[in-house]
């Protein structure tokens, strides 16, 4: 019998690999060797293989406010996906259809489970935002003995909390999705998939475009999202900040 030792990195990968099935919940065994032989796998040195050399994940980042909350310079087209709810944009509620008439503008929007707050103007939002970062900060300069929040957003490949999923810790932030995979051998990654959240006690800021680019949508603190299809922001989410 051989006596090869596997190494605790090589371990792990394959761990992750196996637990895909109950991640992503409902597949059987037969699913799971299915994709392996259409991957061309057939034994445990060649999954081995194939799951070292599959694509790794680029690791979430620290934030700066400023940085994070001033405009980016546009990465994309801005095109607003008219919603099937209400939407009241600054204080003044509008047929959803009207905010095509503001593509090529990024707005800022802040999710509620009847309606949609837009801003054209984000000023106000911005500096309460980094006014909360910065008490933070300072809390935890001075010691407070109070442990940090562990506000994990969870975030979904279907509505409903369905398929794939992945974390993202408070005050960290992905700027750009398409560095991060999921899936069997990572072969797809999140850019413009995430479909609902799950609710965290931070507040979370997506954004359509990568490096914090063009609209955004602020959830607030302990809120879930079983589908951002009625707010139009349904597949549309290619960077993010956890806030805190």
């Amino acid at each position: 019998m051989s006596n090869t030792t596997i190494s605790p990195q090589t371990r792990r990968q394959v761990e992750r690999f196996l637990d895909f099935s109950v991640h992503v919940g409902g597949l059987q065994e037969d699913d799971v060797l299915a994709l392996l032989r259409e991957q061309g796998i057939t034994t445990l040195e060649a999954l081995v293989g194939k799951v070292l050399t599959a694509p790794r994940s680029a690791a979430p980042v620290g934030v700066d406010p400023i940085r994070a909350l001033a405009r980016s310079p546009q990465a994309g087209p801005v095109r607003h996906r008219p919603p099937s709810m209400a939407v009241v944009l600054d204080g003044v509620e509008h047929d959803p259809q009207d905010l095509s008439r503001y593509d090529g503008r990024p707005l800022t929007f802040i999710y509620g489970a009847r309606e949609l707050v837009a801003l054209t103007d984000d000023t106000a939002l911005n500096g309460a935002l980094w006014a909360a970062s910065q008490l933070r900060g300072a809390q935890t300069a001075t010691g407070d003995p109070r442990p940090p929040t562990q506000g994990e957003v969870q975030m979904f490949e279907h509505v409903d909390y369905g398929g794939d999923w992945f974390w993202l810790g408070a005050r960290q932030a992905y700027n750009d999705l398409t560095g991060v995979h999921h899936g069997p051998f990572h072969a797809h990654d999140w850019n413009d998939e995430i479909s609902s959240l799950g609710g965290t006690n931070c507040t979370v800021r997506y954004y359509e475009h990568i490096n914090f680019g063009g609209s955004s949508i602020l959830i607030a603190p302990n809120t879930d999202v079983p589908t951002l299809v009625p707010s139009g922001w349904n597949d549309r989410i290619s960077s993010v900040w956890n806030v805190g």
